[in-house]
């Protein structure tokens, strides 16, 4: 059964590319179930018997203490909860919402969602000397002359800016949307996805899972102003008359200015119909959840961007650049005060959302 307490209206896609994205997709899968904001605590799943649905324990073995997001509350998410996850994967999954927050970097100020404490993320990247905060007439930006991370186009009121993620883990991305994805699913669907269980609950298969072209995930990035304030997250399941080649299930979360899309690896059901096809399958066919954004939006900020991403990588990343375009209203110079120790002198660029 669908939840959602707010609207998620979105326009069809007015470009020739998402008209055909939207046309594939929607003829091969139909909406199973959508999470969105509610002002009121809402919790999937019944509070007895207390079964958590990732590693499979139950009480008194594991506990049930903590508030369970469905998606994470860095995200926004303050509301949507579940009863079916332990305490256990629950620290687990906080380890993936880590990976998860540091990939998206500088781009969570600038997205202005406010975070845990309920504030916007202030970011600082320690090489460079950058910090962005959120203040009550804008983002701030200050950088360290002689740095330059931020490569200024004063004519077109735009920049560039060239700064570094914090580090995270490129498997724990997709760790954590498959867990979101898994939260969707009716009970009696839960045991076909066996596989799934346990990959987000153990690095049993992250070695089988390196390059693995079914958990690519892919990203729509929208410019401007936050499209989607609060997360929304939607399972789509594969219709009757749609090609044998394509998974059982797809996930879709909207959060901030992206859209991310994942498959559901290896259920059952998709095991037994992949199996049946004659001859053999070579390749798992994922078709595109289009972009579905106003085109008067695009006019205003400019073109969506889309991208196929493998994160099935195991190894931490450290140091990997990060570049993010932006554009201001205005850009006035400040004296701050004290001055560094290295007497280098700071620059700041109030930038207005927008």
């Amino acid at each position: 059964m669908a939840r959602i307490t707010k609207t998620l209206q979105l326009p069809m896609p007015a470009d020739a590319v998402n008209q055909q994205r939207a046309l594939q997709f929607f003829e091969a899968y139909n909406c199973q179930m959508m999470v969105g904001p509610s002002d009121t605590p809402y919790y999937l799943g019944t509070p007895t018997p207390r079964v958590c649905r990732f590693c499979g324990r139950t009480e008194p073995e594991v506990s049930f203490r903590k508030d369970a997001h469905v998606m994470p509350d860095f995200m926004g998410n303050r509301n949507i909860l579940s009863y079916f996850e332990c305490d256990t994967c629950n620290a687990l999954f906080a380890k993936y919402e880590d990976s998860f927050a540091n990939y998206l970097g500088v781009a969570r100020t600038f997205n202005q969602i406010k975070g845990k404490n309920k504030k916007v993320p202030k970011f600082k990247d320690n090489k460079t000397g950058l910090e962005v905060s959120m203040g009550a007439e804008g983002l701030h930006i200050k950088t360290i002359q002689g740095q330059d991370p931020l490569i200024i186009d004063a004519a077109t009121n735009s920049a560039q800016l060239v700064t570094t993620r914090p580090s995270y883990v490129p498997i724990h991305l997709v760790k954590l949307l498959l867990k979101m994805a898994l939260c969707l699913l009716d009970e009696q669907e839960v045991a076909d996805y066996a596989w799934a269980r346990r990959f987000v609950t153990s690095e049993e298969h992250d070695a089988a899972a390196q390059g693995m072209d079914l958990l690519s995930v892919m990203i729509h990035s929208i410019p401007g102003p936050p499209v989607f304030p609060a997360p929304f997250a939607q399972l789509y399941t594969r219709s009757e008359t749609a090609p044998a080649n394509i998974p059982e299930k797809v996930f879709v979360l909207y959060y901030a200015n992206y859209y991310f899309q994942l498959a559901l690896p290896f259920s059952r059901v998709d095991k037994v119909r992949f199996l049946a096809i004659t001859p053999p399958l070579k390749t798992i066919d994922i078709p595109v959840f289009p972009l579905l954004i106003g085109e008067t939006w695009l006019a205003d900020y400019g073109p969506a961007s889309f991208k196929r991403v493998d994160f099935t990588s195991n190894q931490k990343r450290v140091g990997e650049e990060h570049r993010f375009s932006l554009s201001f209203e205005k850009m006035v110079e400040l004296p701050l005060d004290p001055v560094a120790p290295n007497d280098a002198s700071h620059e700041a660029i109030d930038v207005k959302p927008g």
